[in-house]
């Protein structure tokens, strides 16, 4: 993985190859017309996790804001 910085902003190139279940899903992501490139894939994906760890995140907060009111 190596990180550089264009003029756009942050920017990652990875190189690895997927194989087993993933490999999987992306071809058939990709047969499905659900994403145009294994590219796409990874970015949506990307996209999904993010979400994901931002809605834990606060919910986390969320959560110790009801017990620090609770004491």
């Amino acid at each position: 993985m190596k990180a550089t910085e264009n003029h756009n902003g942050q920017k990652i190139r990875i190189n690895t190859v997927v194989m087993g279940e993933p490999a999987k899903w992306l071809n058939e992501w990709k047969r499905r017309g659900i994403v145009t490139s294994y590219t796409d894939a990874i970015i949506q994906a990307l996209r999904v996790f993010n979400e994901r760890l931002t809605e834990q995140d606060l919910k986390s907060a969320q959560l110790e804001n009801i017990q620090r009111i609770g004491e």
